[in-house]
């Protein structure tokens, strides 16, 4: 057995392909890079990317059998839309009084900071949940069998670097369009952006309330 090429890289590109799909990590990363620079967007990283390993250690270290009821998928649902509409609905009022702001010099307290809002984004993001007690458990499960429990959490970083790279690639995105759009085009590119989180949101409740 090569625990390389038979668990970590794979593990590794599984990780990356995940980055790379939209989601609510990966606009929120766009959205806060865009808006404040490259440190938030790496702020939200942290939070998001640092609970995805502890899942993902988790399961490596033998709870790779954990599987969420329908009833606490739905709950999830639920409560992740709602936390994706109130992020949408504070970033829109954000561009609204924007002007305001600049002219009385005041910054708005935010009750959530960037690394909380990755954290609280990955633990009531349904998908992420599923992944986790199908494809990420199985993972985790086959390298436990193969190499151990050390093989296992190796897999388990590098699917957390894979996911890493490629929100890393998302914040850099988001630093290009303030030099790209300027001031007005970044505001309509945030707006646009929050009212995705408001249309994902609403999916998840809409999914949540139906079952």
């Amino acid at each position: 057995m090569n625990v390389w090429s038979d668990h970590v890289v794979p593990a590794f590109a599984l990780g990356a392909a995940l980055g790379a799909a939209p989601g609510p990590v990966q606009l929120l990363i766009l959205n806060e890079t865009a808006a404040h620079g490259i440190v938030r967007g790496f702020r939200v990283m942290l939070g998001a990317n640092g609970t995805l390993f502890v899942v993902l250690a988790t399961l490596a270290v033998g709870f790779s059998t954990v599987e969420p009821s329908p009833t606490v998928v739905r709950a999830l649902r639920i409560v992740g839309g709602a936390f994706l509409l109130w992020l949408a609905v504070g970033e829109l009022r954000t561009l609204r009084h924007a002007s305001t702001r600049a002219l009385v010099g005041d910054e708005p307290q935010e009750r959530l900071g960037p690394t909380a809002r990755g954290v609280v984004l990955v633990l009531v993001n349904p998908a992420a949940w599923i992944f986790f007690a199908t494809t990420a458990a199985a993972v985790m499960a086959e390298a436990s069998a193969d190499g151990g429990r050390d093989t296992a959490l190796l897999a388990a970083l590098a699917m957390t670097l894979g996911v890493s790279l490629t929100d890393f690639g998302s914040a850099l995105v988001g630093t290009g369009s303030r030099v790209l759009l300027g001031e007005r085009g970044l505001a309509w590119m945030r707006a646009g952006l929050a009212v995705v989180l408001l249309a994902l949101g609403g999916a998840f409740v809409v999914q949540g309330v139906r079952g």
